[in-house]
């Protein structure tokens, strides 16, 4: 309730709570004009499916209308086949909704939601209709068609009275994108790094970025044309890249900074430049151009690049091109879509690394999530069978409901208990409008105007994202619980009876999850971690380019995850970053070994031989381990053989890999020593 009553939503908020009721009541009204048997499900329904944007209101109905069709045909299969059985029944019911649950949160987009409804659809369906089987096809085709009604009544009023695209939010959270990282950009290029200033814009584009995924998604629904949707596809896959490019970036001018005090200022210009050029916020090629002639200028010729100092005043010349080359596409993609040009895109960042976005998904915790609410709704159906409690089904339908919705969530109890407070509340306000409110109403205009005010406030509120779960709640369990029909009909003691029953199922989900996951973000991170340090033991296995390639995009993807989990237990983003930074080298090495020959490329692959080695013992030991001696030994070893092997073009991007790999397994080291042979070993982190 904190800061509840703090400021007045904008008019275009009243304006959505507005039309939003409008559609409820219009539903409504259909419902008990065809004097449907549960005429509120349509008007919940509107409640559940609406959104201030035509784009994200007309997927919810679509995957709305998919799941509720699945769950109901479920109901009518599974019913007359077990009812006798009660316990096989539970079960069969439990697994339908646990495999379902499981499979939704293999997909991150809005189409999800199809699948989760369809695992909870069937609970709601059958377990009301238990001690009357016979009455499953009623039930089942009543709720299709009562949810069929709220939601074609909310997609075409949401279509009709001036409905807000999507496009324009998403365009905005570009923009807000793209202000944190030209701060978080200028920090670096200007060396004045400050710890905390740098994590928080850090972890402002890790939110902005995640948002970005759901809206790409929901985008098609409201009529983006096709090459737009591609281009905003491209733009997330190349802002992924720029934390880690901008990582190695301030990794190679820190050690540029210590190792070659008198090659700083020569670069100085370079940093200069490029700070000025993103003032610029726009993606002309000709300033791109001139500003890249000029890192053309200061790179050293490949056989300088023997000289320790020269190599890595040439690594941050390229690692300043590949932020360069990066951010001009990602400027070219803004505009792009800001103008929905409909021509084919082109990239000036031509990297082979670069590919569809694979997402990571954590099947072990994702399976331990579903198995959770599998038994969960096992253990609250015996429960319910041996307490005889004729109404005890609503607290098994809300427990499975709860459950499903806060599945995908690290530590789940807590919307858990929001769920199960502003359900409570939901009964109050429902025994108040049966009790006191509605006996004095005695046509529909009436009841409309004894809903409007609350439910226009309420509804308003669901806009603002801090809000939104308690005030949809609030509508849509208040719309049911007073369970409005054709004639008025209310008894206190039964609705007491199966109004009470629902806050009772999400209290034992609530102490469920409290018991079956008592881990959070902690457990979590932990996973990522040791996920990224397999498929880093991967890459040195053999594969193809393309399955390694795989690995890399998917090692990008994770680390968007990762961050906010470690900002979150208060652990080093930095580290993280850095085991991409060794992956996304390691392919590089991979990528160009075979173009040499001889003892070189006996050595490069020694190098990734040992680089699977450092983390199969990380694995082992369930803690960052020092970088070892033996690997640093063989990566000079390998850039001193390099000379005179290979073309210029696969030298110089080895020598860079190689440096590039050093600077991400020694962080900030690097500058230790003027010799060669220098063994600075970091401390040992622990999990």
């Amino acid at each position: 309730m904190n800061g509840f009553f703090s400021g007045i939503p904008p008019a275009r908020d009243w304006f959505y709570g507005v039309r939003t009721f409008a559609a409820s009541m219009i539903a409504l009204y259909i419902a008990l004009l065809m004097q449907m048997p549960r005429p509120y499900w349509a008007m919940a329904t509107v409640y559940i499916v609406s959104s201030p944007f035509l784009g994200p209101t007309s997927s919810k109905a679509l995957y709305r209308a998919i799941g509720t069709f699945l769950g109901a045909a479920a109901a009518v299969f599974f019913v007359p086949m077990f009812v006798q059985s009660p316990y096989v029944l539970v079960v069969v019911i439990a697994l339908w909704t646990g495999i379902l649950l499981f499979l939704s949160l293999q997909l991150r987009t809005a189409n999800n939601y199809a699948l989760m409804l369809a695992g909870y659809t069937l609970p709601l369906i059958a377990l009301p209709v238990v001690d009357n089987p016979l009455a499953v096809w009623d039930v089942a085709e009543a709720r299709t068609e009562e949810i069929f009604l709220g939601i074609a009544v909310a997609a075409v009023v949401g279509a009709m009275f001036w409905p807000r695209r999507l496009a324009p939010v998403f365009n905005d959270a570009v923009s807000k994108w793209f202000a944190d990282a030209t701060t978080y950009s200028l920090k670096f290029l200007s060396r004045d790094v400050q710890p905390e200033e740098v994590t928080a814009l850090r972890m402002a584009m890790v939110a902005n970025f995640n948002s970005l995924e759901l809206m790409i998604g929901q985008l098609p629904h409201e009529g983006a044309l096709p090459q737009t949707v591609r281009n905003t596809k491209e733009l997330r896959g190349r802002m992924i890249h720029l934390l880690p490019v901008i990582d190695a970036l301030e990794d190679s001018l820190y050690a540029l900074e210590r190792r070659t005090p008198e090659l700083v200022e020569k670069f100085a210009p370079l940093l200069a430049a490029t700070r000025e050029w993103l003032a610029h916020q726009d993606a002309d090629l000709d300033r791109w151009q001139a500003l890249k002639d000029q890192l053309e200028a200061l790179q050293p010729s490949v056989e300088a690049l023997q000289d320790r100092k020269q190599l890595l005043f040439s690594n941050s010349i390229y690692r300043l091109g590949e932020f360069i080359d990066l951010w001009q596409d990602c400027r070219s993609l803004q505009d792009a879509i800001l103008c929905e040009r409909q021509d084919s895109w082109r990239a000036v960042y031509r990297h082979w690394r670069l590919g569809r976005l694979t997402p990571f998904i954590d099947r072990g915790l994702m399976l331990y999530s579903a198995a959770s609410t599998v038994l969960a709704i096992i253990t609250a159906s015996v429960l319910w069978i041996l307490l005889g409690w004729p109404d005890g089904g609503s607290a098994v339908i809300l427990a499975a409901v709860a459950c499903s919705f806060f599945a995908s969530m690290d530590d789940p109890a807590p919307q858990i208990y929001r769920f199960f407070f502003w359900t409570g509340m939901s009964v109050l306000f429902a025994s108040l409008y049966l009790f006191l409110i509605l006996p004095n109403l005695h046509d529909f205009p009436m009841l409309v105007l004894a809903f409007s005010i609350p439910f226009i406030c309420v509804g308003t509120l669901t806009v603002q994202p801090r809000f939104f779960l308690g005030m949809l709640l609030t509508l849509v369990n208040t719309s049911s619980f007073i369970s409005i029909q054709g004639a008025y009909d209310a008894d206190f003691f039964a609705f007491v009876n199966s109004n009470l029953a629902g806050p009772l199922g999400l209290l034992f989900a609530f102490i469920w999850t409290l018991v079956a996951r008592p881990f959070g973000a902690e457990l979590a991170a932990k996973r990522l971690t040791r996920f990224s340090w397999k498929d880093i033991v991967r890459m040195t296995e053999p594969a193809n380019l393309a399955e390694h390639r795989k690995l890399g995009v998917q090692l990008l993807d994770r680390l968007m995850q990762h961050l906010p989990r470690l900002a979150l237990t208060g652990q080093d983003t930095g580290i993280a970053m850095r085991e991409v930074r060794v992956g996304l080298n390691l392919l590089d090495l991979l990528a160009y070994t075979p173009r040499v020959t001889g003892a070189p490329n006996a050595l490069l692959q020694q190098v990734v031989s040992e680089v699977g080695e450092y983390f199969r013992a990380c694995l082992k030991a369930g803690e960052r381990l020092p970088a070892p001696a033996p690997l640093l030994m063989t990566l000079d070893r390998t850039r001193r053989a390099l000379n005179g092997h290979g073309d210029d073009e696969t030298r110089l991007n080895l020598l860079h890999a190689l440096s590039g790999l050093r600077l991400a397994l020694l962080p900030g080291v690097e500058f230790v020593s003027s010799a060669d042979s220098e063994e600075p070993l970091p401390d040992g982190a622990p999990l």
